[in-house]
């Protein structure tokens, strides 16, 4: 799996980063303000004195987390050009909570705390055989923060943030200017819409896959606007799969099923995943079920967990119980769907993670056969692909009672605290169902978790 955002070079070279050292020579020469800050940054002082081009390339080999520039050089010859998988899209967020989010990461570093320490030796390569997180710098957090959202430094994570910034501020005013248009779409005025052009279209079939996108209105599950109205821009449309994609993230479960009537295609991927990705890794269950009734994409166990599909999961496995190579063939990237948070440690090729992804996601959908099929073949209840969410954890968001009650039938730990949000399975059950304590799910899910902790 790559680890490079998608808008990032595919398959950077050598020669890539021996012109981005020359630039950097060049620039810190002319008294550039950005290029001295970088190479204060890891140089301090010593660079008033006298900046090579071997000091330029030891702060790019820094940058990226090497002690060297010799390591880091051997790093890229030993690259796989084979693998790309872009990850993570930054949706406006301001680069201040990336900051924060380091921040947070230092402390917890320089109190060497586990968690944190296993993200360093993932991310920080001069780091990769350390017991001590304790002497890690504010410049090793927020490398961490990076790469766990695919960029490959701080410094690009910044710019492509600020870059998202400027794209959301675009397409909002482009939006704005479509304020009459979007009053014909939710009165149902088919004749002015039949005027509009193709991009516009465009923008108001995007502007509709969103809960909140059109000023003053919030749209749920149902389509929320006249049926002819968008009957005749998808007749103008010149894509209908990015308002799939998002559509698919949003829960707006009429709308994914007309955009899939119209020609929308449930196998596109964007941005690093399909409307079926975005669907599972954002509790979106009625979206699951939806697009699978019109093919799984992509086909592996994870996917077929989520989908509760325990014939599919089965033969996932040989008869001895080994898993098949295949069902692996695509594994799951919560960075795609999750707007720009970090997800996980970087996947391996361990069988026993990859059935704890299957499994987690078995409980986030409430797939109780599967979830009971897995239990039922030794997997531990507390496993925890990513970052220390459990099963538990994942259960709780959708109120999936009844495999919240078998997890903790079969021995499921309610005290553990995931890495990310430091909160126990009670913490989860807040954040997620402060709105409505007194819903009767919620009080039996409590009840559980207490009768668990005791």
């Amino acid at each position: 799996m790559s680890d490079r955002h998608f808008e990032l070079p595919a398959h950077p070279n050598l020669e890539y980063y021996r012109k981005q050292a020359k630039h950097l020579h060049r620039t810190y020469e002319t008294g550039d303000p950005a290029a001295k800050a970088r190479v204060a940054e890891v140089l301090g002082d010593r660079a008033a004195e006298r900046f090579l081009l071997s000091d330029a390339q030891f702060v790019l080999a820094q940058e990226h987390g090497f002690r060297t520039w010799a390591e880091f050089r051997a790093h890229i010859d030993s690259r796989s050009t084979t693998e790309d998988r872009p990850v993570s899209r930054l949706m406006g967020i301001r680069p201040g909570a990336y900051a924060s989010m380091a921040d947070t990461l230092l402390a917890e570093l320089r109190r060497n705390d586990p968690a944190a320490l296993q993200r360093l030796r993932a991310y920080v390569p001069r780091y990769a055989t350390a017991t001590s997180a304790a002497t890690a710098e504010l410049r090793d957090a927020r490398l961490i923060i990076a790469r766990e959202l695919g960029f490959p430094t701080w410094r690009e994570l910044v710019s492509f943030t600020e870059k998202s910034r400027r794209d959301l501020d675009e397409r909002q005013e482009k939006r704005r200017r479509l304020h009459r248009e979007t009053e014909a779409l939710l009165a149902g005025d088919t004749d002015r819409l039949a005027g509009l052009t193709a991009e516009q279209a465009d923008t108001l079939l995007h502007m509709l896959a969103g809960p909140e996108t059109i000023p003053g209105v919030r749209l749920e599950k149902e389509l929320g606007v006249p049926r002819a109205a968008v009957d005749v821009l998808l007749s103008k449309a010149t894509d209908l799969n990015v308002p799939l994609i998002w559509a698919a993230r949003a829960n707006r479960v009429e709308y994914v099923r007309l955009l899939l009537e119209a020609g929308a295609d449930p196998g596109t991927r964007k941005w690093g995943s399909t409307p079926l990705e975005n669907a599972i890794l954002l509790d979106n269950t009625e979206g699951v079920d939806l697009l699978a009734e019109h093919g799984i994409v992509p086909q592996a166990l994870w996917t077929y967990a989520a989908c509760g599909r325990l014939d599919l999961v089965r033969a996932c496995f040989e008869p001895d119980g080994r898993l098949r190579p295949d069902a692996a063939s695509a594994r799951p990237n919560l960075a795609d769907a999750t707007a720009g948070f970090p997800s996980r440690l970087p996947a391996t090729d361990d069988p026993e993670e990859i059935v704890g992804e299957a499994f987690v996601h078995a409980c986030q959908h409430g797939r109780i056969e599967v979830v009971r099929w897995f239990l039922d073949r030794g997997v531990h209840p507390d496993i925890a692909p990513y970052l220390g969410r459990t099963g538990l954890h994942w259960a709780i968001p959708g109120g999936h009672l009844e495999v919240i009650r078998l997890l903790l039938e079969r021995g499921a730990d309610p005290s553990i605290r995931d890495a990310l949000f430091q909160i126990d399975a009670d913490g989860w059950l807040h954040m997620f169902h402060a709105a409505h304590p007194h819903d009767p799910v919620t009080r039996q899910i409590r009840d559980l978790i207490e009768s668990r902790s005791r």
